[in-house]
């Protein structure tokens, strides 16, 4: 497994694509979005808004899934300080719980959770947490809640975990097979990231560079996409 913080993703040089943002909200039916925010650090307006290509091949990804069952995004853009705010607190989370390890694998335990903010995609438009919602509303058995740690599920929110119930692998497999059909490609350690353009992306689909940088939140202010009808 790679990991966020590999030599290899940090050698990934960013072409810096200027395509615009698309708000999640408005695409289709079958994207349903967790308006409550009530399991996100992040308070930005634009936390359901990507980048035209990830909300084009998410819509494109929607349409695999069987009838009845939707996608669910939990989060999407995320601002760069609140990147590394989450980053930090992880970090002084572990270092106060994790005393038996050295300093250099608490990082690497941090970053299994919460990507570097110099990595990061989800401040670039690339990245989605995702998971799935039935047409009543109700969200699938993933196996372990969206955001919980490895570390507190002996390491069940890991895509391929095999210690959770038949039920949560057959959901994990209808989300993975969807998304991966589409180009997006998974952060093992956490069965809800996806994404599309960014530097780890670029690695394991053997791309020369990632196609996003970070943004600021008035940069998107002034790029949004004109999806109007996409439903």
């Amino acid at each position: 497994m790679i990991l966020i913080n590999d030599i290899e993703v940090i050698q990934i040089p960013v072409r810096n694509s200027k395509e615009p943002f698309c708000n999640l909200k408005e695409i289709n039916g079958r994207i349903k979005v967790d308006s409550s925010m009530s399991q996100i650090a992040s308070k930005s307006e634009y936390f359901c808004y990507v980048r035209e290509t990830i909300a084009i091949k998410l819509l494109e990804a929607a349409l695999l899934l069987p009838e009845g069952i939707n996608f669910y995004i939990k989060e999407a853009y995320r601002p760069l300080q609140q990147q590394i705010d989450s980053f930090n607190s992880v970090l002084e989370y572990n270092r106060k719980n994790l005393k038996e390890l050295t300093e250099h694998e608490i990082y690497l335990e941090t970053c299994k959770y919460v990507a570097p903010p110099e990595l990061a995609p989800h401040p670039t438009g690339a990245a989605i947490d995702i998971t799935l919602i039935s047409d009543k509303g109700i969200e699938s058995d993933m196996g372990t809640k969206f955001n919980e740690t490895p570390g507190e599920t002996d390491n069940a929110t890991y895509l391929h975990a095999e210690n959770i119930p038949k039920e949560a692998r057959e959901n994990r497999f209808i989300l993975s097979r969807a998304l991966s059909r589409m180009g997006f490609v998974n952060y093992e350690p956490e069965w809800w990231h996806w994404s599309i353009g960014d530097r780890y992306w670029a690695l394991l689909k053997n791309k020369e560079a990632a196609k996003y940088g970070v943004v600021d939140e008035n940069w998107i202010k002034h790029n949004i996409c004109g999806n109007t009808g996409w439903k």
